[in-house]
């Protein structure tokens, strides 16, 4: 009958169709964050757990004749998926360049030792080091390697403060899902848990460069800052990725972290609710690195080596002080991390 044969031509047209869109499906390397949700899949392995991430690689866990058992631990974090739904709502957020990459993964290493698991993204900013970072996140259900969506960076040194530069739109990004983040730089080290001093009422915390009197005659440091959602926050971001943007246009690259400060002390575009991280706990590279400062024997919690300009500064002060934990190459076969002796 004609119906039938219509019927078959529609049949076979929407299976077509079916599986362009799975080919099509598994090229794409595009991933959306959302909140951390409860799992649907406690128990099967044919259904992809609800997780971090819009498309979640079920290779996170162990399956066996369609059931899930012991979940895997990430390399890079040491982190299954249950760990990192205890901290729901939340993102840990960094970026490198191929100059770079080594550092984070050596900030990654020290988060790792800490026993912090938290929803992370790095974001590479050109194919290097996406490349690099990608063969050690793979399969990871607590770090997510993704590459820029605003144009690659140069691979070498120099590109340092273009990256800064780019970083509030990404932060932008994630506070407009509703998430809070943690934007941490690359060249931070992490010998505590820093989440609990994360606690109260505030919109933005970070940490000043001097002991803070005046909020708006205060100068902060945005390599380590931490955001809530709020509309305070998610307009101060909005402006002040806007204003560089807008500088940028022009030929004009002042620093993110100047055009941050000329925010507060305009107090604009609105009163911003900051809550200020102790400088002895969260102490700056050349604070921390004072042999004089060293002897006070100060808990710290995070250090970042703000102000220690250039990549091989950075690494010599790692190394002198016990601080760097890996073996990093441009060539991704020759990653190991060291591990202490036991």
């Amino acid at each position: 009958m004609a119906s039938d044969h219509v019927f078959k031509v529609l049949f076979f047209i929407q299976s077509a169709a079916f599986t362009l869109f799975i080919i099509n499906y598994s090229q794409t390397s595009t991933v959306v964050h959302k909140p951390v949700g409860k799992s649907s899949a406690e128990k099967h392995c044919d259904c992809e757990p609800t997780g971090t991430r819009e498309v979640f690689n079920t290779s996170a866990y162990v399956c066996q004749n369609g059931e899930l058992l012991m979940p895997i631990r990430g390399q890079l974090s040491n982190c299954t998926l249950a760990d990192i739904k205890k901290r729901p709502g939340v993102v840990m957020l960094t970026t490198a360049n191929l100059a770079y990459a080594d550092v984070a993964l050596n900030m990654l290493e020290s988060v790792k030792r800490i026993g912090v698991c938290v929803n992370t993204s790095v974001i590479a900013e050109d194919q290097k080091a996406y490349d690099l970072l990608l063969k050690y996140a793979k399969g990871d259900p607590a770090i997510y390697v993704q590459k820029t969506n605003s144009g690659e960076m140069d691979e070498i040194e120099p590109s340092r403060r273009g990256l800064m530069n780019k970083r509030q739109a990404y932060i932008l990004t994630l506070l407009e899902q509703g998430l809070e983040v943690l934007f941490s730089d690359s060249d931070t080290f992490w010998f505590r848990d820093p989440f609990p001093y994360f606690q109260g009422d505030f919109d933005m915390s970070l940490r000043s460069f001097s002991k803070p009197r005046i909020i708006s005659k205060t100068h902060f440091c945005a390599g380590f800052i931490y955001l809530k959602p709020t509309n305070a926050s998610i307009q101060f971001v909005r402006t002040w990725a806007e204003l560089l943007d807008n500088n940028k246009k022009k030929g004009k690259f002042p620093t993110d972290q100047s055009v941050m400060n000329g925010l507060f002390t305009a107090d604009k575009p609105v009163h911003v609710n900051i809550k200020i991280l102790d400088e002895d706990l969260f102490p700056w590279g050349p604070r921390f690195f004072d042999p004089s400062w060293q002897k006070q024997n100060h808990s710290t919690v995070v250090m970042h080596a703000a102000s220690i300009r250039s990549h091989p500064a950075k690494l010599r002060k790692f190394k002198e002080f016990g601080m760097w934990l890996v073996n990093v190459t441009a060539s991704p076969n020759l990653y190991t991390i060291q591990r202490e002796p036991h």
